[in-house]
């Protein structure tokens, strides 16, 4: 998925290390199964061939795709389209590496009418599905990698290991305990090593998406790889945080609306996570502000301020 992912595992006493390896290894295969059904990258996935098919009849679908793409169209409906999938139509002009250039206006401006998540037609009873325009595409970046990581963790669970952290590329399920502990999770300072805090954890999942670890730089201006739909661009620097961690129950969950909030910047964003019952966040502004939802004040620890020389 484009990232490095961990497995760390506390083993009780009646389990060997062996045994946990054996399941770190299958978690391990479980997130490269997932990958291979809803990666936009791998030429014979099954989301490349859901693509493929835009504007067709309704395909069968495996439970995995269906659950996700189901999935973000309830997230697309509750934030108001500023996570949408569809996205990828304009996506697929942009490229984050160093030495980049941005897509030409008229390209973007062509490609932006079929970025519309209602365009995913799903049959619940056939479970099946289609994309209803010719020419549009799914890319699931934002929130395939987060149900990886659910599923990695149920696999864990279902083989005895209930304490465990399973993380991908900043999207972190933690399970259980650490030796009857909570699992500490930190926050990272944007640009640095260092973390801002960190956030006990059991049983919860803690996402961060930020724009400080791809993008490129052009004729003086930085562009981010979070794409806002409506425009087909990146976010507008001044307008957008530096990075967003977004608490929810799963991963799947967290990951979608970590990238809703960053399109949405940081007053909307924290208004609308303050609205919803089952999300807290934890957003770093430009302005160097750390803004902690009401739910989660008094569980953040902050780090502590370095030590002058």
């Amino acid at each position: 998925m484009g990232t490095h992912f961990s497995i760390n595992l506390w083993l009780e006493p009646d389990r060997t290390a062996l045994e946990g390896g054996v399941a770190i290894q299958a978690a391990f295969d479980e997130i490269a199964r997932i990958e291979r059904l809803t990666s936009e990258w791998m030429p014979n996935s099954e989301l490349t061939r859901f693509n493929a098919a835009a504007g067709g009849a309704l395909m069968p679908l495996s439970p995995e795709l269906f659950a996700v793409l189901a999935r973000s169209r309830e997230v697309s409906e509750i934030t108001g389209g500023t996570f949408d999938v569809t996205f990828y139509a304009v996506g697929e002009l942009w490229s984050f590496t160093p030495g980049s250039k941005p897509p030409a206006d008229a390209a973007i401006a062509a490609r932006l009418p079929l970025v519309d998540w209602r365009g995913i037609e799903l049959d619940a009873k056939t479970r099946s599905g289609r994309l209803t325009t010719a020419g549009m595409k799914v890319g699931l970046g934002a929130i395939a990698k987060g149900y990886a990581v659910d599923r990695a963790a149920a696999l864990l669970t279902e083989r005895g290991f209930a304490n465990h952290v399973v993380e991908g590329g900043g999207d972190t399920y933690a399970s259980g305990t650490k030796g009857g502990k909570p699992w500490m999770v930190g926050v990272q300072k944007p640009g640095t090593k260092g973390v801002v805090g960190a956030l006990p954890s059991s049983n919860i999942s803690v996402v961060t998406s930020g724009d400080y670890e791809r993008f490129f730089e052009f004729d003086g201006k930085r562009y981010a790889h979070i794409l806002d739909p409506k425009t087909g661009r990146p976010l507008l620097e001044a307008d957008s945080c530096k990075s967003v961690t977004l608490v929810a129950k799963n991963a799947t969950d967290a990951d979608a609306f970590a990238t809703a909030v960053a399109v949405m910047g940081p007053e909307r964003g924290m208004a609308f996570v303050e609205s919803q019952d089952d999300l807290e966040a934890i957003l770093l502004t430009r302005d160097d502000r750390t803004l902690i939802s009401s739910g989660l004040r008094s569980q953040f620890i902050t780090a502590p301020e370095p030590r002058s020389p």
